[in-house]
């Protein structure tokens, strides 16, 4: 199964989405428009139950998400890609387990405004993860960034 899991401004249907949905027709994406960090995960737990196998993208606020999910139910997952993620507030700090480094990608934009490189580059050495630093905006709009997320969901798809 697969999941992309918006951020805080955007929507389930944004352009994240669309990018991955054109290679991915089994992408789904709860709308988590409107709901607070707790009931996402509620939400998110709710979508997710029951399922195996997971691979969840995560996109800012929704990276957080996906983390936590991971670290509250890790039999669930098989893998994630964590889009600038927001994972630089003590809620970031309560991710407790991360998947082994070749079912996670990190991508990063260096210019991001709103999630600090440094605090992201942090959470991946705590977690032994790679990162990929791009040279965009918390956004992740330029077209090589978008290359590298469609790049960095095959590499955790395929991860055996």
């Amino acid at each position: 199964m697969l999941y992309f899991f918006h951020g805080l401004e955007s929507g389930p249907h944004g352009q994240k989405y669309q990018l991955l949905k054109a290679e991915y027709a089994q992408l789904r994406s709860p709308d988590f428009q409107g709901m607070d960090l707790e009931t996402r995960l509620l939400h998110a737990e709710a979508n997710t139950r029951g399922t195996q196998n997971l691979v969840v993208i995560g996109s800012s606020f929704g990276g957080l998400v996906a983390a936590r999910l991971y670290s509250a139910y890790p039999e669930r997952f098989k893998g994630l890609v964590l889009l600038a993620p927001a994972v630089h507030t003590e809620e970031g700090d309560r991710i407790a387990r991360m998947p082994d480094a070749q079912y996670v990608r990190v991508i990063q934009g260096q210019a991001d405004d709103v999630v600090p490189h440094e605090r992201v580059a942090a959470f991946c050495r705590r977690f032994d993860l790679p990162l990929m630093t791009v040279e965009d905006g918390h956004r992740l709009a330029e077209s090589a960034s978008q290359d590298a997320i469609v790049q960095a969901v095959r590499e955790v798809l395929a991860a055996s």
